[in-house]
């Protein structure tokens, strides 16, 4: 099976789990400007990373303990998110996704 066809076949595991390494990526992207510009609260590109990861940090906020900090959170972020990847990946493969080496 070439990537194409492993695309095709299973486009409903594949579809959720870039999307959820892109917003893995764009939390830590968040987590580094912040820290770069933590005077100049009013950076563009710090009001768009904002922007598109809040909804994401806002959800994590409610089930995160409340001992861990409002600058912790997007870190708590990623670490559900990568939890969710796993658990994605662990239930794609129960329900009958296999992937074959071409011979």
């Amino acid at each position: 099976m070439n990537p194409t066809e492993s695309f095709a076949t299973y486009w409903w595991f594949h579809i959720p789990n870039l999307l959820m390494a892109a917003m893995i990526y764009t939390l830590i992207g968040r987590y580094l400007l912040e820290l770069f510009f933590s005077k100049k609260q009013d950076a563009v590109i710090l009001k768009v990373f904002r922007t598109v990861t809040d909804p994401v940090v806002k959800l994590v906020r409610l089930v995160t303990p409340a001992v861990i900090p409002n600058g912790l959170v997007v870190v708590a972020s990623v670490m559900w998110l990568m939890a969710a990847r796993m658990f994605w990946f662990l239930t794609a493969v129960t329900y009958g996704m296999r992937l074959t080496t071409g011979a």
